[in-house]
């Protein structure tokens, strides 16, 4: 497994690598204003353009420039932003934890609730528990997550003249009731979102395993329910369960952009939003980086967390 692991290592710099120059070319190609064009403003002479342009460094070749900003990132020096000229290092601090707390709870509420309700779908099987989880599943994941995000905000403020604002962001160290009253709601919203079709692939993977001999064989040596269900078909329909919520980690990490610009949550997908808008080229850059990182270390720990689940997973 160590080597298995090692080997798809070295294929993450190449990958960043890759994913850097594409999206750094793209930016620099695609039609429309250039961000010196948007920061100078209407009404700028072609000559404060291209001072503008001269002071960010986009007046140089391409290759230079992504040469360049390959070379301080691998320094550890993330660059500025365009407008504001604030170190993207100090304001990626400031704005991961927000983010990451809203992907983790979003998470854990959404893999709790999944395989939960999945299995019990399995176990009464067309009754009416099974029934009604079916049904909200569907419910659920056709509901779209930014109008679930805004009835979060006026029906509260409708029916009972809710006076505390809903959104925003407050450490948990600072006050653990007011950061679980602002991020709970919206991890709720979007685990419930993300749970439907990890319910629905779990249940379809527990009907299998419980029809499989081995179940069979368990239950008739007079082994508990529990045991069977959750130490022989829990574990061996586990392999596409932990497939199901990786995928639902790298859909939670995009969809916490809605969910931060809807509540007005200063994290990473937020500015994400507001420097594509303003094409604010070097935030963007490196959270695309930062993201296809994320997401190429999720897929590795899915792929090593094979092995532990099922024992005839073997790594060459």
């Amino acid at each position: 497994m160590l080597r298995y692991a090692l080997r798809r290592l070295i294929w993450l710099p190449i990958i960043l690598f890759g994913v850097s120059a594409v999206v750094f070319v793209m930016l620099r190609v695609l039609p429309g204003q250039s961000p010196a064009e948007i920061i100078a403003g209407q009404g700028a002479t072609p000559e404060q353009i291209e001072a503008l342009e001269e002071q960010l460094g986009l007046n140089e070749p391409i290759w230079d420039q992504y040469r360049v900003w390959v070379t301080d990132l691998l320094r550890g020096d993330f660059g500025e932003e365009f407008y504001s000229q604030k170190s993207i290092k100090d304001e990626f601090i400031r704005r991961f934890p927000p983010s990451f707390q809203i992907v983790m709870m979003s998470l854990v509420i959404g893999t709790v609730l999944g395989i939960g309700f999945g299995v019990i779908s399995a176990i009464f099987r067309n009754r009416s528990p099974d029934y009604v989880v079916r049904f909200g599943a569907v419910a659920f994941s056709s509901i779209p997550e930014f109008f679930m995000l805004t009835l979060l905000i006026v029906v509260p403020a409708y029916l009972w003249q809710y006076s505390q604002p809903v959104g925003g962001y407050v450490p948990f160290y600072e006050d653990p009731w007011t950061n679980m009253r602002l991020m709970l709601p919206p991890a709720i919203i979007l685990g419930i979102a993300g749970s439907a079709g990890l319910m629905r692939l779990t249940r379809t993977t527990m009907l299998e395993v419980l029809q499989s001999d081995y179940v069979r064989t368990a239950k008739a040596k007079g082994l508990r329910q529990q045991t069977v269900l959750f130490s022989h078909a829990l574990r061996n329909a586990g392999t596409p369960i932990v497939t199901a919520v990786g995928t639902a980690f790298i859909a939670v990490f995009g969809g916490s952009i809605i969910v931060e610009q809807v509540l007005s949550i200063q994290g990473l997908g937020q500015w994400f939003f507001f420097a594509s808008l303003q094409r604010d080229l070097t935030v963007v850059q490196f959270l695309v980086v930062y993201s296809a990182f994320v997401v190429v270390v999720m897929n590795l720990i899915v792929d090593l967390s094979y092995g532990y689940i099922d024992p005839r997973v073997r790594y060459s």
